[in-house]
């Protein structure tokens, strides 16, 4: 088949999404850099309880501001955009979803690739994935894309119930709570050892030894994808029907929606997102009680409302000619999204893996907070540089090449 469907080109593209783009590759440092510089599985078993006050205030800073927040951002302008190109026309006539799904398989070959040899929480592969589902979205009914948009958005925190629930029936029973217990601390201890393995071996351990222990680690945390993957294909869902009824790209015709949506994203937002900062402090994510119920819950439905809220008081922003610095700097962060979101990854792991500095394990988490802005501060600065003298990002140059099968 001869495809002569060509990519859109960069002038044609809309400041206000990539400003968005960057503003959430932003925030994702911001959280992701915190599972960088330790090992991500440290997040099953720690908690802040008898922690310093200035660490206990620099995770609540980060849980109530970023963390949810951003990822929900990032994965509704993916679904947009997978949206945009599942509706492109081609000149012979034939069908985008051969192309759609050879990009979707290159993609997912990056995910793979972040993985292995970079990083443990590539969220690349999931999107990938979630992509060839949206296929069978493309010509649904709006109603139907929002039923499955809310029950996927819902079904983490009913599942964490149900979970938490049977805990509890079963506890009810004395010899068998003796016996979970049990296992639930040994469980723990394990885990701990294999942290401890983990922080060892990034901090001194040969590349293949990284890459061994990386592997582990990601399939230790895989079952957790049961609570994040319905989430994303649910925003994934959003941003699908924002493309559709040309909300996020038209948005001067839509000013009262999203100055509605900011002020209940802010409402909601606020209580959520300070009563998940709590519970976050408590739980511990390998314990199933009510505290961990509470995260989940505050977790998602504060992350969304946030989300909304930032993309709304941004949509503002822009109507009101507020927007320079967001243009020019945001703007070319996004504009480059793939590019800069390895780019947190290839510099995370030269500072913090054997091969480069060695630092995973020694910073805290308020210098985590200071290195992100200069990440992204950095990020900027390469990012307009960059784009003043090409056109494409360089993983984005080779992403269409894949996919095109031709240079850009």
């Amino acid at each position: 088949m001869n495809t002569k469907v060509l990519p859109v080109n960069p002038s044609d593209r809309v400041v206000f999404i990539d400003a968005l783009r960057g503003l959430a590759l932003f925030g994702i440092l911001m959280v992701n850099l915190q599972y960088m510089y330790k090992p991500m599985t440290d997040m099953l078993i720690s908690s802040s309880q008898g922690a310093p006050l200035h660490q206990i205030v620099s995770e609540s800073f980060i849980k109530f501001f970023f963390e949810g927040k951003f990822y929900i951002i990032f994965s509704i302008l993916f679904g947009f955009g997978f949206w945009v190109f599942l509706n492109k026309s081609i000149p012979d006539g034939s069908s985008i979803i051969p192309l759609f799904r050879r990009r979707l398989f290159f993609l997912m070959l990056f995910g793979i690739a972040h993985i292995v040899f970079l990083w443990v929480g590539d969220i690349l592969l999931y999107y990938s994935l979630i992509g060839f589902i949206l296929i069978l979205f493309k010509k649904a009914p709006d109603k139907k894309v929002k039923r499955w948009s809310i029950s996927l958005v819902v079904a983490p925190p009913i599942i964490t119930a149900l979970l938490i629930a049977m805990v509890w029936a079963i506890s009810q029973i004395p010899e068998a709570k003796e016996a979970m217990d049990t296992g639930i601390q040994e469980s723990i201890n394990e885990m701990t050892r294999e942290v401890e393995h983990a922080t060892a071996t990034y901090a001194g351990g040969s590349f293949s030894e990284i890459i061994s222990v990386r592997i582990k680690e990601y399939l230790k945390l895989l079952s957790g994808s049961i609570f994040i993957f319905p989430v994303i294909l649910g925003m994934f869902l959003l941003g699908f029907l924002l493309a559709r009824k040309k909300i996020l790209t038209e948005y001067l015709n839509h000013l009262r929606f999203f100055k509605k949506l900011f002020w209940w994203g802010i409402g909601i937002g606020i209580p959520a997102n300070t009563l998940y900062a709590l519970a976050s402090h408590y739980s511990i994510l390998s314990i199933p009680d009510g505290w961990m119920l509470l995260e989940t819950f505050m977790h998602i439905f504060g992350g969304i409302a946030f989300g909304l809220s930032f993309i709304s008081g941004m949509a503002i922003l822009f109507a009101k000619k507020k927007s320079s610095i967001f243009r020019n700097f945001l703007a070319p962060v996004g504009r480059m999204a793939l590019t800069n979101y390895l780019l947190h990854s290839i510099i995370g792991a030269f500072l913090f893996y054997s091969y480069g500095f060695g630092l995973i394990g020694q910073i805290e988490v308020w210098q985590g907070i200071v290195l992100a802005i200069v990440i992204f501060s950095t990020q900027v600065a390469f990012s307009r540089w960059w784009l003043s003298r090409y056109k494409f990002g360089p993983f984005e140059w080779l992403w269409r090449s894949l996919t095109y099968m031709k240079r850009p």
